[in-house]
This record gives C-alpha cells, structure tokens and sequence, in this order.
C-alpha cells in the first residue's frame, strides 16, 4: 500500500533555500566605485568625510533592505543575520577608548563588512543553505574580528582614521619608554643670526619662503640623508639657529622643549614642564619655538608660555595663558606659535573677550597689552607692514583683525564669520597691501586689499573663491601666484583673479617655497618629500623621495643647506646639493 500524499506517512523535503545574490553584489560594487570615483576628484575635509562615511552608510541600509525584502532566505534568517551584522558592527564600535574613535572606526568597518557579505555569497553560490549561512555569519564575525584587533591612533588631515594593531604601541608609550638623560651640554649659538637661520614657525618671515642662499633643490641630485631618529610626539616644527636645532616633544606627562645638534641630532638640552595634552588629532605639543637674540620662546598645549635661555634650556619666565585671561585650554588645544617683535612677544589666546592676543614684555613676561575679539583657532599671530604701518594680523573665528604692533590698539577689521571649523592657517600678504584670508570645508578664499588715508582704514575685497578651501595646509606666494591647498589638494591660484591654474594631487602635509630654484617642497602627510616646480603652466612632479615613514603634519625646515623633518615619532636631516657656482 502506497501513503497518500497529506497523510501521516508521507515524507515532504524541505524547501529548497536559493538567495538572490545579484543586488548584494550590485550594492557592494556600487560602493566600490563610488569611493574610488568621488575619492579621486574631491578635495575638502567635508566632501572627503561625505566619501568615508555617507557612500559606506548608503550602501550598508541598502544592503539591509535587500536582505529583509527581496534576499529570498527564511524570515528567521533574516533577522538573526540581521541582529548578527548589528552586533559585529557594535562590537568594533565599542572596541575603542572613546565612542568618538568609534564612530571613526565605523568608516572602515561598514564598508569592509558590506564587502565581504557580497563576496561571500559569491565564493560559496553552490553550497547548500544551511551550511551557507553558517559560512556567511562566520566571514561576518572575522571581518568585525578584525577590526576589533585594531586600535584609532588619530585621525588624519582627510578625517579619516589611522588605524593600527591594538597591540601597538601608542606613541605616548614608546616616548614613555625612551630614556630621557640629561647631557649637561650647552648651545653655543652664534651672536646674530645668518641669512641661512630658521628662528620661527615657517621661516624668518614666516611665510614658508628659503631665503637660505646655499639651498637650491635640484631634481637630478637627491639629498643625502644625515641621520634620523626618534623623537617624541608633538606635531611641532623646527627652529633652526646656528648649528643646532629646536623643537617641543612629549615624554609621558611633560612637555620638552628640546636642542639639538644640528649635524647629528644628538640630544644638547631638554626643557621639561609638567603638562600632558591627547586628542583625536594626536599626542603633544602643536606649537614652534621662536628664538630671538639668544632667548626661547615656547608655548605649551595646555597653556604654558615660556621664555627659556636659548644655550642651557633654562626657565627665565613663565606664563600660563589660561591665568591670565581666565579663559580655558581649547579643545584642540594651544597650537599658535610665538610671535617676537621688537621687545614684545605675542600670542593668541583662548579667551575672547578683549584678550584674544596678548603681548608679553621680551625680558621680563610682563603683560604689555591685551586686544582682540574671537577664538583665534589654529593660527599664530603674523607681523605684516601694510601700508607702511607695521601691525600684528589675528585670524578668529570671526574674521580678520589687526593691531598697532607696539601698542595693541586696533586699526581694522575684516568681519567674516565662520562657524563650525576653525581658521587653521597663516593670512597670506604680498604687494604691500593685499592680504588673502581663507577658510576650510566649502567656504572658500577672500583677497582683499588694505588702504589708509590719514587715521582711517578701508578694507575693500578684491575677489571671492571657492576654488581654495585651505584646512590647515599653509600656502606660499610667488611672481604672482599662490601655491598651496584646496582642503588636501596641491593647487596654484591665480591672485589676480582668484581662479585656478592647474590643479595636482591629494598630498596633504606641508610645504615650501625655495625661490632660488623656483620649486616647491612639498612634504605629504605620508612623509614623501616632492619637488613641484613653480610655475603656473602646469603642475608636474620633478622628484621625489620617501622622507619619513607615518602621518605627518610637521612643516619642514630649511636651513644652512639642510633640509630637516620631523612628524610625530621620527626626525630627519637631510643634506642638499650645493647651489652651482655663481656665473661671472
């Protein structure tokens, strides 16, 4: 007797499971594309930070809206694969310090996640389901695994995060473990300065221009490396003066002030304060020292300014910023450097009203004046003569504004308010009279032009662009033109129209004019040293080398013929070739 089918004998085989694969795959190569092809042409922080976090998102709900309503598994499948891709994702999430580096994390982990779901589907198309899902929730959790092995160290110039092993040293910890011995040595510097010295932030007139006569940057002739080795965190430049080298590092929780021999990087003298400062950004001081007639001026992150003998690292004087005008450390901390004129040194501060630049007598640390309206962000007080008047620029959060450089008083403004993202980068001045101001994410760039008649001042703007959008990328001028940053991007910009003239790639980091070359140096934040040549026709690359290994944010330095580096765990000198011999 044969069982009737619906009776109590009869075997019925399951349901055949069979995925539609195609849209997870369509998704997953959408994105693909997508970052590729909106990665290689935008160039500001926030199109950037669209590319990392908007394109992974997008197509991570797209991907769950195919597995919920059109990926043909059971229901039950459907929403334990979904409750498992939330819990791999909250897992890598909550594998960091703080929620905010892991929200960074999230950029790479969606979209390695989406990736690997749609592959997976791919490589196991003829295994049965229910082995399927298993082999789908397994590459789930060794994807998040992964992620969960690795730590946020920072985050880089285009937002997105520098990730490393969670068993990596942190860079606090491998200065920690660096001895820190005193030498007993002192500096012995020279009486005046020389046309090859680099006593401040971005040169003797802080514009990024070498006026160093021996150095010339030849692309046929590499430099010669002289040496490197470690230094602590600090994204801090060089000053360099005589045959020795200064700088700010951290070493656990002091800051140091810190010279070197300039031929050989052996430690002279280290200055220590009790100060510790960490962000998302980094570990470490963020300001240049500022040498000025055999004295020191150093300006810590938490507040502390200090005036130190320039041959023994001793303490002369020493203010904190945040005492003096009852203001508090900034978020991202005090990154301006010190600015020395005449007998004054000037700071910006983190208070806003009325002290937002404070001058300090040179000798003694007496407060001299206080001026000024805004949070002064990134950028360091600059000394300009416009119109013949000599006058220190403020950049703020609200514009542009600038003082008698003797006595504080104000003499004029420019309003221009911008919410959100801090000015981080230098006003750049040239003819005497003009003056560019620029601001990040998609602002754009102000030049304007400066004029007096009597006691009275008028500002008047020549042109409004958004083809540059500086982030923190300093810029230099020259014959003419303005080479420097859209958001990451290396651009020239022509100053007569505000308008680009060509355009080069994503380098990001810092650079240099050597005009004796007409050659940009321009150092990346992966560390390549580039030669771009000057000029407005074209961009090309006439050299290049790897300079230092790891993020890096530290303006290079040219002086007495040497280039020198520095990031936040590595220093670097390297010898240029020698300039030809001068024709008859």
């Amino acid at each position: 007797m044969h069982a009737q089918p619906g009776s109590r004998g009869s075997q019925v085989p399951p349901p055949s499971v069979s995925p539609r694969v195609w849209p997870a795959v369509l998704i997953a190569l959408a994105q693909l594309l997508a970052s590729r092809g909106f990665g290689a042409v935008v160039s500001t922080n926030i199109q950037i930070g669209m590319v990392l976090g908007l394109i992974p998102l997008a197509s991570a709900l797209l991907l769950l809206v195919w597995w919920l309503a059109a990926s043909r598994t059971p229901w039950r499948d459907r929403l334990a694969g979904t409750g498992l891709f939330i819990v791999a994702l909250a897992s890598a999430v909550g594998s960091q310090p703080t929620l905010a580096l892991g929200a960074l994390l999230l950029t790479l982990v969606l979209p390695a996640c989406t990736l690997t779901l749609a592959l997976t589907l791919v490589l196991t198309c003829r295994v049965a389901w229910p082995s399927r899902r298993w082999l789908l929730a397994l590459a789930l959790l060794l994807c998040a695994g992964v992620f969960c092995a690795c730590r946020v160290d920072s985050i880089g110039g285009d937002l997105a995060p520098v990730v490393v092993w969670r068993w990596t040293a942190t860079a606090g910890e491998r200065s920690a473990a660096s001895p820190l011995e005193e030498t007993g040595e002192a500096a012995v510097l020279p009486s005046q300065l020389a046309d090859g010295d680099w006593p401040a932030f971005r040169g003797p007139a802080r514009d990024g221009c070498v006026s160093d006569p021996a150095a010339t940057l030849s692309p046929g002739q590499p430099p010669r490396e002289l040496w490197q080795h470690p230094v602590g965190p600090a994204w801090s430049s060089f000053a360099a003066v005589g045959d020795y080298l200064f700088t700010q590092e951290q070493h656990a929780g002091k800051e140091l002030v810190t010279c070197y021999h300039a031929a050989t990087g052996k430690r002279v003298w280290v200055n220590q304060v009790d100060a510790r400062f960490e962000d998302s950004m980094g570990l470490g001081p963020r300001a240049t020292p500022a040498y000025d007639r055999g004295r020191l001026y150093t300006q810590g992150c938490t507040g502390i300014l200090q005036c130190l003998d320039a041959s023994t690292g001793r303490t002369l004087w020493k203010r904190d910023l945040t005492q003096e005008t009852g203001g508090r450390t900034p978020h991202y901390g005090f990154c301006s450097s010190p600015l020395v004129v005449g007998d004054l040194v000037i700071q910006t501060s983190s208070s806003s009203a009325g002290k937002s630049l404070l001058a300090f007598r040179r000798e003694s640390g007496e407060l001299a004046w206080a001026a000024g309206h805004g949070e002064a962000g990134y950028s360091s007080p600059h000394y300009a003569v416009l119109e013949g008047v000599p006058q220190i620029l403020m950049v703020s959060s609200g514009g542009l504004q600038a003082f008698d450089a003797e006595s504080g008083a104000p003499l004029w403004k420019h309003d221009w308010k911008v919410e959100n993202f801090h000015r981080c980068i230098q006003p750049l001045v040239f003819g005497g009279n003009r003056v560019l101001l620029c601001a990040t994410a998609n602002v754009g760039s102000r030049l304007f032009q400066v004029s007096r008649k009597g006691t009275a001042w008028e500002v008047a703007e020549v042109w409004f662009s958004k083809a540059f959008r500086p982030y923190f990328n300093d810029g230099v001028y020259h014959k003419g033109f303005c080479y420097g940053f859209d958001g990451e991007r290396l651009v020239c910009l022509d100053m007569k129209t505000g308008e680009r003239r060509w355009e080069g790639p994503r380098y990001g980091g810092q650079l240099l004019l050597v005009p004796r070359s007409d050659m940009l140096l321009v150092l990346t934040e992966k560390g390549r040293a580039v030669y771009v040549p000057a000029r407005p026709e074209r961009f090309s690359e006439a050299a290049s080398f790897q300079a230092l290994g790891g993020k890096t944010w530290n303006h290079p330095v040219i002086a007495r013929g040497k280039l020198y580096v520095r990031n936040a765990g590595t220093a670097a000198c390297y010898e240029l070739p020698a300039p030809p011999p001068a024709q008859p």
